[in-house]
């Protein structure tokens, strides 16, 4: 389980937005209490709240009330979601895929909640903070609710818009953005943030054979548009890095995110002269360097979240790995 941290590719292209405001990312990402490291590295873990946070100071600072929403167009849902999403893709329809999602956000964060009520017309797919998580969650509901439907857009038809779509807050001035996205039907001052999904297109399946849902996995997971001319090694590297901080990161698991036998990913990586071990322990190298330098969980934690069920264990690998003991930035007074 992911606890109420997230990865911080959370926060791609706010740094950029940020800036083309002509404002500082780094400040507005101190006030929010992220460091200002995660605006750029992808990898690092940040509070939820923290998000919901930096999301609402972003929008004031540059003074854009559709800064979330703008932020998701760009968004990809894999690459947020990271473990969920390689859950996600073995459903067999998109009402598996609204039904999973729910049932296992936790997978992903625990600093929001998703659910999901079926009905008579299709169903309905509500998205949340948790209690106590955001003092205003306008920019980030926006922002959620147009990644994960321009994910279920994907295995709809051309020009599928969600019979309704609705929102706890007030509507904004100019519609323009949110009806391109969402479509007509928008309500506003409501009791949930929501997306009713109707019954033709949860019946819908998923993927339409190994090869399409290879590329997205691939594709979207790493944000990359040449799936075909990434190498084993960089393909195995993403997703270990996208399942290492929040779920058992087996050989086997990255080769069905992969699509392939766990013996030919063996094979594979064999030809390229390296090895599953190999690559997962230079990610938790990488990982537990940036964890050290930039946040104050202990080695325990940090232990946790690579995979170590031993203290001692992390702390010899972290001595092989940067060549001294683990120090937390707590400790060295940073």
């Amino acid at each position: 389980m992911a606890g109420a941290l997230v990865r911080s590719i959370i926060l791609s292209g706010a740094a950029e937005k940020i800036r083309a405001c002509g404002r500082q990312p780094a400040a507005v990402a101190r006030k929010a209490g992220i460091p200002a490291a995660a605006l750029q590295d992808p990898d690092l873990l940040v509070s939820g709240r923290a998000v919901m946070r930096f999301f609402e100071a972003a929008a004031r600072t540059c003074r854009n009330r559709k800064w979330g929403l703008e932020l998701a167009l760009d968004a990809r849902f894999a690459a947020i979601v990271g473990p969920l999403w390689v859950l996600l893709r073995n459903a067999r329809s998109v009402r598996e895929l609204c039904r999973d999602m729910a049932r296992h956000y936790d997978l992903y964060t625990n600093a929001a909640l998703m659910i999901w009520e079926p009905g008579v017309r299709g169903g309905v797919l509500g998205w949340s903070p948790a209690s106590g998580q955001a003092e205003s969650e306008v920019q980030v509901a926006e922002f959620a609710l147009g990644v994960i439907l321009n994910e279920i857009r994907l295995h709809g038809p051309p020009g599928w818009t969600p019979p309704a779509v609705w929102f706890r807050h007030d509507a904004p001035d100019d519609l323009h953005l949110h009806r391109r996205l969402f479509g007509p039907h928008l309500h506003f001052n409501g009791t949930t943030n929501a997306l009713e999904i109707d019954e033709p297109m949860l019946q819908r399946p998923l993927h339409d054979g190994v090869a399409r849902s290879r590329a997205l996995v691939l594709g979207v997971l790493r944000q990359q548009e040449d799936v075909a001319a990434t190498p084993v090694t960089l393909q195995v590297e993403s997703i270990v890095r996208a399942l290492l901080p929040f779920a058992p990161c087996t050989i086997a698991n990255v080769s069905r995110a992969l699509g392939l036998p766990t013996r030919t990913l063996q094979a594979r990586l064999k030809a390229a002269d390296t090895s599953f071990r190999a690559i997962k322990d230079a990610v938790r190298s990488d990982l537990a360097g940036k964890y050290a330098r930039h946040s104050e969980m202990s080695a325990t934690q940090i232990a946790g979240l690579l995979g170590y069920v031993e203290l001692a264990s992390f702390s010899r690998a972290f001595r092989r790995w940067q060549g001294e003991g683990f120090r937390s930035r707590k400790r060295a007074g940073h």
